[in-house]
């Protein structure tokens, strides 16, 4: 899945076929049960159970696994099939490790070259994320916080490292949203997502680079604290 315009058909490609639809549909609820805990960490994924649950056959599942196998939610073994990948500290730290060298820089460069209508689309993904946090749907705001993020980065000028730091934000969904569960955590991230955008606005490329630096700092040290006590 692109970061970019996810779900729609390229002007003049045909759509896609039925059974493919059909998959897109189980993968996103997968995808969901998996980041909200209900198929918990380390949980089998039954194709034929799966396949009656949500009244389709088992071609579309494994379709559906296979691609969030890509996406590293999933894990397949011999043998045992598909499971819910397990949270991990050593995930934790390589996911966060990558995003330290990778988005800090990335969007220091974005805050120098963005164009108006993209400071416009950054601005117009902060207020949906705020909004998603303020009403407490957080499973929404997995994917407006990746949204967020990936437009400081500017997929324009940074096409590769975009689809490298979705598919990071990506892995690093299911720890976000522990996360954000103690008190006061919501109201502390709009705020550093509040200070980054507004140093990113005014092209400051610098502040902005100390503060995302910061920001996921500070995530993932709190992460593996958590992960450390429910692992």
């Amino acid at each position: 899945m692109s970061p970019t315009a996810a779900g729609a058909t390229p002007r003049g490609a045909t759509a896609e076929p039925l059974s493919r639809t059909v998959s897109g549909q189980i993968r996103v609820r997968i995808r969901e049960k998996i980041l909200s805990g209900a198929y918990a960490p380390g949980a089998q994924l039954l194709q034929d159970s799966l396949a009656a649950e949500f009244g389709t056959s088992k071609i579309p599942v494994r379709e559906a696994l296979l691609e969030l196998r890509s996406e590293g939610l999933v894990d397949i073994f011999a043998h045992r099939g598909f499971q819910v990948r397990p949270l991990s500290r050593a995930e934790v730290a390589e996911v966060f490790r990558l995003r330290l060298d990778i988005e800090p820089p990335s969007a220091a460069k974005g805050a120098r070259a963005a164009s108006t209508a993209e400071r416009e689309a950054a601005a117009a993904a902060l207020h949906a994320l705020n909004a998603a946090l303020a009403a407490g749907q957080l499973p929404m705001a997995g994917d407006l916080n990746c949204a967020f993020h990936l437009a400081l980065v500017v997929p324009r000028l940074n096409p590769v490292t975009s689809e490298v730091l979705y598919r990071l934000h990506t892995l690093s969904e299911r720890y976000v949203r522990l996360h954000l569960q103690p008190a006061g955590r919501v109201t502390r991230a709009a705020r550093e997502h509040h200070a980054i955008y507004r140093a990113w606005a005014r092209s400051d490329g610098k502040e902005t680079e100390r503060l995302v630096r910061a920001h996921i700092k500070e995530t993932r040290a709190e992460l593996e604290a958590t992960v450390a006590r429910t692992a």
